[in-house]
């Protein structure tokens, strides 16, 4: 589908999964406008924005006149919704054009556990919806256990990333240069950071020319800090907040390794990212990680929680130069075929037209 398709995106405007979506449509000639809750966005020209501030969650409720009036002045073909909480609410409450939902993880899984409150909405969004994507199977399995009634417009559209021309060149261990390790999420308790620091203090006793980024930033900060300096690796740690989208991706494509011992995963974009620049990732095999981390072939699974099996993989694939570079060119292999932005931008262009052509 090419051409002026004007789209109107209700979704968060400083997340990076919205940046990319926005730009790369409006790259291909629609008219792209996020209408997003916040005072902030990352979205680039020449995609608009519509910010409504407000912080709590009655907030939803109280804009949806102000999100109906934007929607009806900027007169999209596609209205799509991406989350089936908040910004779904605010989707299923307009007529105006056909509605598409992409849930993301946490919307499915707070409606299964807050039937009482949250599931009204999510329920709602979803069977107002033409389309429904997700970017998982396990998502979609969710989704689908969640209201088996949409299970037929469920479709399967990963959250891709643009496949960097040349990968980084990888460390070697025969050098005097430390195998550099990230863990690149948020610091929640969701995403086990103070395992990864546990796990990495364990294979630095083994292996002393390991060095480990902490990128991502969050409440759990300080306290990480404090726990670095009880384990006696600050020196080998380094901590960074939120950074933007290209910082990230150039932190990701000079690693070795990526570790992410996910307690909970609905999908896992870091380790698309990861794939995507040639680095190996170990990470658990929970969720929509094995969908993207092949076990042995492009990186290791291990099971949550496991600290022993967390180190001894760091160990396995800092000590072995030709596994991890094996490793990287499976994972390459994997995000090109799969996990393109342009593939993926093809399959949402598909799934739009299939929607216009519907209604």
């Amino acid at each position: 589908m090419r051409g002026n398709v004007r789209i109107a995106f209700i979704a968060d405007a400083d997340s990076v999964h919205t940046v990319r979506w926005s730009r790369g449509l409006a790259a291909r000639g629609h008219q792209v406008r996020v209408f997003s809750r916040g005072t902030t966005t990352r979205c680039p020209a020449p995609v608009e924005t519509e910010l409504f501030p407000g912080r709590s969650t009655l907030a939803y409720f109280s804009v949806i006149p102000r999100v109906r009036k934007g929607l009806h002045t900027f007169q999209p073909d596609i209205v799509h919704a991406h989350y089936a909480t908040g910004y779904g609410l605010w989707a299923s409450c307009q007529t105006i054009a056909p509605l598409v939902v992409s849930v993301w993880g946490t919307d499915i899984e707070d409606a299964l556990a807050h039937r009482l409150m949250v599931a009204p909405i999510v329920r709602r969004a979803l069977r107002k919806a033409r389309a429904i994507t997700a970017p998982s199977h396990f998502l979609l399995d969710r989704a689908a256990f969640f209201e088996p009634a949409v299970r037929t417009r469920m479709r399967l559209v990963p959250f891709g990333v643009e496949i960097p021309d040349v990968c980084a060149e990888r460390t070697d261990p025969s050098s005097d240069m430390k195998i550099k390790i990230i863990f690149a999420k948020s610091y929640l308790p969701n995403y086990a950071p103070d395992l990864v620091l546990e796990a990495f203090a364990e294979a630095l006793k083994e292996y002393p020319h390991l060095s480990l980024t902490m990128l991502g930033g969050g409440p759990l900060r300080r306290g990480l800090e404090a726990q670095a300096a009880s384990l006696g690796i600050t020196a080998a740690v380094t901590f960074h907040d939120r950074v933007e989208m290209n910082e990230s991706i150039r932190h990701i494509g000079e690693s070795d390794i990526m570790v992410m011992p996910s307690r909970r995963e609905s999908f896992g974009v870091a380790a698309v990212e990861a794939a995507a620049s040639g680095v190996p990732v170990i990470a658990t095999r929970v969720g929509g990680i094995p969908e993207i981390v092949q076990d042995g072939i492009s990186g290791i699974l291990i099971s949550p929680g496991d600290r022993h099996g967390l180190s001894g993989a760091i160990l396995r694939l800092a000590t072995d130069s030709e596994l991890r570079a094996a490793m990287g060119r499976a994972g390459r292999k994997i995000a090109e075929e799969r996990f393109d932005l342009n593939r993926n931008l093809d399959q949402m262009e598909a799934l739009y037209q299939e929607v216009l052509c519907a209604s």
